[in-house]
Protein backbone atom coordinates (compact mmCIF):
# COMPACT_ATOMS: atom_id res chain seq x y z
CA UNK A 1 0.00 0.00 0.00
CA UNK A 2 2.95 2.21 0.80
CA UNK A 3 4.48 1.50 -2.37
CA UNK A 4 1.80 1.76 -4.55
CA UNK A 5 1.16 5.63 -2.67
CA UNK A 6 4.72 6.42 -3.71
CA UNK A 7 4.61 5.67 -7.27
CA UNK A 8 0.94 7.41 -7.61
CA UNK A 9 2.43 10.72 -6.31
CA UNK A 10 6.33 9.83 -8.37
CA UNK A 11 3.45 9.57 -11.66
CA UNK A 12 1.41 12.75 -10.51
CA UNK A 13 4.69 14.96 -10.22
CA UNK A 14 6.01 13.16 -13.65
CA UNK A 15 2.57 14.49 -15.44
CA UNK A 16 2.63 17.86 -13.49
CA UNK A 17 5.02 19.73 -15.61
CA UNK A 18 2.84 18.32 -18.98
CA UNK A 19 -0.24 19.34 -17.32
CA UNK A 20 1.25 22.83 -16.32
CA UNK A 21 2.51 23.21 -19.92
CA UNK A 22 -1.30 22.53 -21.20
CA UNK A 23 -2.57 24.79 -18.72
CA UNK A 24 -0.24 27.78 -19.74
CA UNK A 25 0.03 27.25 -23.48
CA UNK A 26 -2.69 29.08 -24.76
CA UNK A 27 -1.96 32.03 -22.06
CA UNK A 28 1.34 32.45 -23.51
CA UNK A 29 -0.30 31.92 -27.39
CA UNK A 30 -2.47 35.11 -26.68
CA UNK A 31 0.81 37.64 -26.96
CA UNK A 32 1.56 35.58 -30.53
CA UNK A 33 -1.65 36.35 -31.76
CA UNK A 34 -1.39 40.12 -30.50
CA UNK A 35 2.22 40.19 -32.05
CA UNK A 36 0.60 38.91 -35.52
CA UNK A 37 -2.46 41.22 -35.65
CA UNK A 38 -0.34 44.26 -34.76
CA UNK A 39 2.15 43.08 -37.86
CA UNK A 40 -1.06 42.89 -39.69
CA UNK A 41 -2.29 46.20 -38.98
CA UNK A 42 1.14 47.83 -39.83
CA UNK A 43 1.96 45.79 -42.98
CA UNK A 44 -1.69 47.47 -44.18
CA UNK A 45 -1.97 50.72 -42.94
CA UNK A 46 1.95 51.30 -43.63
CA UNK A 47 1.88 50.20 -47.86
CA UNK A 48 2.64 52.99 -49.56
CA UNK A 49 6.43 53.35 -47.44
CA UNK A 50 6.75 49.82 -47.73
CA UNK A 51 5.97 48.96 -51.61
CA UNK A 52 6.58 52.60 -53.16
CA UNK A 53 8.43 54.34 -50.19
CA UNK A 54 6.04 56.96 -50.43
CA UNK A 55 3.98 59.08 -47.97
CA UNK A 56 -0.02 57.97 -46.94
CA UNK A 57 -1.76 58.95 -50.49
CA UNK A 58 1.19 58.78 -52.75
CA UNK A 59 3.15 61.81 -51.39
CA UNK A 60 6.92 61.58 -52.04
CA UNK A 61 8.80 62.07 -48.76
CA UNK A 62 11.01 64.85 -48.51
CA UNK A 63 14.25 64.48 -49.77
CA UNK A 64 16.03 66.15 -46.64
CA UNK A 65 13.84 63.91 -44.39
CA UNK A 66 13.96 60.88 -46.46
CA UNK A 67 17.31 59.10 -44.51
CA UNK A 68 15.72 59.74 -41.07
CA UNK A 69 12.22 58.47 -42.41
CA UNK A 70 13.30 55.12 -43.38
CA UNK A 71 15.99 55.01 -40.20
CA UNK A 72 12.98 55.60 -38.28
CA UNK A 73 10.06 53.17 -40.65
CA UNK A 74 12.87 50.48 -40.33
CA UNK A 75 13.30 50.44 -37.01
CA UNK A 76 9.59 50.31 -36.16
CA UNK A 77 9.07 47.98 -38.61
CA UNK A 78 11.59 45.60 -37.25
CA UNK A 79 10.13 46.19 -33.29
CA UNK A 80 6.48 44.71 -34.62
CA UNK A 81 8.95 41.41 -35.92
CA UNK A 82 10.59 41.41 -32.89
CA UNK A 83 7.97 41.46 -30.46
CA UNK A 84 6.24 38.89 -32.44
CA UNK A 85 9.28 36.58 -32.41
CA UNK A 86 9.77 37.15 -28.48
CA UNK A 87 6.55 35.97 -27.65
CA UNK A 88 6.85 33.32 -29.82
CA UNK A 89 10.07 31.93 -28.47
CA UNK A 90 8.17 32.11 -24.74
CA UNK A 91 4.99 30.23 -26.22
CA UNK A 92 8.01 27.17 -27.35
CA UNK A 93 9.77 27.86 -23.84
CA UNK A 94 12.69 29.28 -25.19
CA UNK A 95 13.46 31.43 -22.54
CA UNK A 96 17.45 31.87 -22.77
CA UNK A 97 16.91 32.47 -26.64
CA UNK A 98 14.26 35.49 -25.48
CA UNK A 99 16.55 36.36 -22.49
CA UNK A 100 19.78 37.30 -25.03
CA UNK A 101 17.14 38.82 -27.98
CA UNK A 102 15.90 41.03 -25.29
CA UNK A 103 18.82 43.01 -25.09
CA UNK A 104 18.64 44.05 -28.63
CA UNK A 105 15.10 45.63 -28.19
CA UNK A 106 16.84 48.16 -26.27
CA UNK A 107 19.22 49.19 -28.97
CA UNK A 108 15.94 48.89 -31.49
CA UNK A 109 13.95 50.81 -28.69
CA UNK A 110 16.11 53.57 -28.77
CA UNK A 111 16.77 53.96 -32.27
CA UNK A 112 12.94 54.16 -32.67
CA UNK A 113 12.70 57.52 -29.43
CA UNK A 114 15.44 59.14 -31.14
CA UNK A 115 14.43 59.04 -34.93
CA UNK A 116 10.77 59.17 -34.27
CA UNK A 117 11.66 62.59 -32.51
CA UNK A 118 13.49 64.09 -34.88
CA UNK A 119 11.39 63.12 -37.88
CA UNK A 120 8.58 64.75 -35.75
CA UNK A 121 10.17 67.80 -35.15
CA UNK A 122 11.98 68.49 -38.49
CA UNK A 123 8.50 67.35 -40.37
CA UNK A 124 6.69 70.09 -38.86
CA UNK A 125 9.23 72.77 -39.05
CA UNK A 126 9.77 72.20 -42.30
CA UNK A 127 5.30 73.00 -42.90
CA UNK A 128 3.98 74.18 -39.13
CA UNK A 129 0.67 75.08 -40.41
CA UNK A 130 -0.09 72.22 -42.89
CA UNK A 131 -3.42 71.10 -41.55
CA UNK A 132 -3.52 67.37 -40.77
CA UNK A 133 -6.65 65.43 -38.63
CA UNK A 134 -8.25 68.54 -38.21
CA UNK A 135 -5.40 70.89 -36.51
CA UNK A 136 -1.98 72.36 -37.79
CA UNK A 137 0.88 70.17 -37.99
CA UNK A 138 2.32 72.37 -35.30
CA UNK A 139 -0.11 70.95 -32.97
CA UNK A 140 -0.23 67.58 -34.04
CA UNK A 141 3.44 67.60 -32.68
CA UNK A 142 2.45 67.20 -28.91
CA UNK A 143 0.79 64.02 -30.30
CA UNK A 144 3.43 62.43 -32.11
CA UNK A 145 5.50 63.52 -29.29
CA UNK A 146 3.40 61.70 -26.62
CA UNK A 147 3.44 58.58 -28.85
CA UNK A 148 6.84 58.19 -28.77
CA UNK A 149 6.97 59.41 -25.15
CA UNK A 150 4.17 56.67 -24.00
CA UNK A 151 6.62 53.92 -26.07
CA UNK A 152 9.83 54.60 -24.23
CA UNK A 153 7.67 54.65 -21.10
CA UNK A 154 6.64 51.37 -21.41
CA UNK A 155 9.69 49.98 -22.76
CA UNK A 156 11.40 50.92 -19.82
CA UNK A 157 9.38 49.51 -17.66
CA UNK A 158 9.20 46.42 -19.47
CA UNK A 159 13.03 46.45 -19.05
CA UNK A 160 12.77 46.97 -15.56
CA UNK A 161 10.23 43.96 -14.21
CA UNK A 162 11.80 41.66 -16.90
CA UNK A 163 12.20 39.64 -13.97
CA UNK A 164 8.31 39.86 -13.34
CA UNK A 165 6.98 38.32 -16.05
CA UNK A 166 3.38 39.21 -15.89
CA UNK A 167 4.37 42.89 -15.79
CA UNK A 168 7.27 42.10 -18.37
CA UNK A 169 4.90 40.94 -20.93
CA UNK A 170 1.98 43.62 -20.08
CA UNK A 171 4.22 46.78 -20.96
CA UNK A 172 5.90 45.82 -23.94
CA UNK A 173 2.47 44.56 -25.19
CA UNK A 174 1.15 48.11 -24.29
CA UNK A 175 4.51 49.85 -25.83
CA UNK A 176 3.98 48.12 -29.20
CA UNK A 177 0.21 49.28 -28.92
CA UNK A 178 1.35 52.96 -28.34
CA UNK A 179 2.99 53.52 -31.45
CA UNK A 180 0.37 51.65 -33.68
CA UNK A 181 -1.72 54.65 -34.60
CA UNK A 182 1.25 55.56 -37.35
CA UNK A 183 -0.47 52.44 -39.17
CA UNK A 184 -4.12 53.40 -38.27
CA UNK A 185 -4.29 56.95 -39.59
CA UNK A 186 -2.76 55.85 -42.86
CA UNK A 187 -6.06 53.53 -43.08
CA UNK A 188 -9.46 54.88 -44.89
CA UNK A 189 -11.11 52.29 -44.29
CA UNK A 190 -11.23 53.10 -40.41
CA UNK A 191 -12.63 56.99 -41.26
CA UNK A 192 -16.16 56.13 -41.60
CA UNK A 193 -16.23 54.57 -38.40
CA UNK A 194 -14.02 56.66 -36.34
CA UNK A 195 -14.20 59.72 -37.97
CA UNK A 196 -11.35 62.11 -39.12
CA UNK A 197 -11.04 64.22 -36.64
CA UNK A 198 -10.37 64.41 -32.59
CA UNK A 199 -9.12 61.97 -30.73
CA UNK A 200 -11.82 59.11 -31.86
CA UNK A 201 -10.88 59.63 -35.15
CA UNK A 202 -6.92 59.63 -34.33
CA UNK A 203 -6.81 57.11 -31.32
CA UNK A 204 -10.35 55.32 -31.59
CA UNK A 205 -9.05 52.42 -33.82
CA UNK A 206 -6.10 51.95 -31.39
CA UNK A 207 -8.44 52.37 -28.03
CA UNK A 208 -10.45 49.42 -29.48
CA UNK A 209 -7.96 46.80 -30.15
CA UNK A 210 -6.49 47.79 -26.66
CA UNK A 211 -9.55 46.98 -24.98
CA UNK A 212 -10.04 43.87 -27.15
CA UNK A 213 -6.42 42.84 -25.55
CA UNK A 214 -7.38 43.77 -22.28
CA UNK A 215 -10.91 41.72 -22.32
CA UNK A 216 -9.28 38.38 -24.25
CA UNK A 217 -6.11 38.51 -21.49
CA UNK A 218 -8.41 38.88 -18.89
CA UNK A 219 -10.96 36.41 -19.83
CA UNK A 220 -7.88 33.89 -20.12
CA UNK A 221 -6.78 34.38 -16.86
CA UNK A 222 -9.92 34.32 -15.36
CA UNK A 223 -9.38 37.59 -13.60
CA UNK A 224 -8.40 41.05 -14.85
CA UNK A 225 -5.00 41.78 -15.66
CA UNK A 226 -4.13 44.21 -14.17
CA UNK A 227 -1.17 45.53 -15.16
CA UNK A 228 -2.03 45.14 -18.66
CA UNK A 229 -5.60 46.89 -17.77
CA UNK A 230 -3.84 50.17 -15.50
CA UNK A 231 -1.46 50.37 -18.39
CA UNK A 232 -3.55 50.93 -20.98
CA UNK A 233 -5.46 53.58 -19.09
CA UNK A 234 -2.71 55.40 -18.55
CA UNK A 235 -1.68 55.24 -22.49
CA UNK A 236 -5.60 55.94 -22.93
CA UNK A 237 -5.75 58.77 -20.49
CA UNK A 238 -2.31 60.64 -21.94
CA UNK A 239 -3.45 60.72 -25.43
CA UNK A 240 -6.62 62.30 -25.14
CA UNK A 241 -5.35 64.85 -22.39
CA UNK A 242 -2.11 65.45 -25.93
CA UNK A 243 -5.23 66.11 -28.75
CA UNK A 244 -6.69 68.30 -25.83
CA UNK A 245 -3.64 70.11 -25.34
CA UNK A 246 -2.45 70.37 -28.77
CA UNK A 247 -5.13 73.48 -29.62
CA UNK A 248 -4.46 74.97 -26.45
CA UNK A 249 -2.45 78.19 -26.47
CA UNK A 250 0.11 77.00 -23.91
CA UNK A 251 0.93 74.17 -26.36
CA UNK A 252 1.23 76.86 -29.18
CA UNK A 253 4.19 78.73 -26.92
CA UNK A 254 5.88 76.09 -25.86
CA UNK A 255 6.17 74.63 -29.54
CA UNK A 256 7.02 78.12 -30.29
CA UNK A 257 9.83 78.21 -27.98
CA UNK A 258 10.94 74.66 -27.86
CA UNK A 259 11.29 73.95 -31.46
CA UNK A 260 10.52 77.50 -33.26
CA UNK A 261 7.02 76.21 -34.94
Amino acid sequence: MVGGTVNTRAAIADKRPVLEAARTSPSRRFYSFAGIAMLIVTAFGFQEFYLHGKEFGGTAISPSMFPLVIVHGVALTLWFFLFLTQSVLIANRRRQIHMTLGWSAIALAAIIVVSGSLVAVKSVQSDPLFLFWGMEYRQFLLIMLTEVGSFAVFVLAGVLNRKRPARHRAMMLLATTSVLAGATLRMPILFPIFGTTGWEGMFGPVFLLGAVLVVTRSVMLRTLDRWLAVGFGAMVASYVLAVTLAASESWRSVAHWAFKV
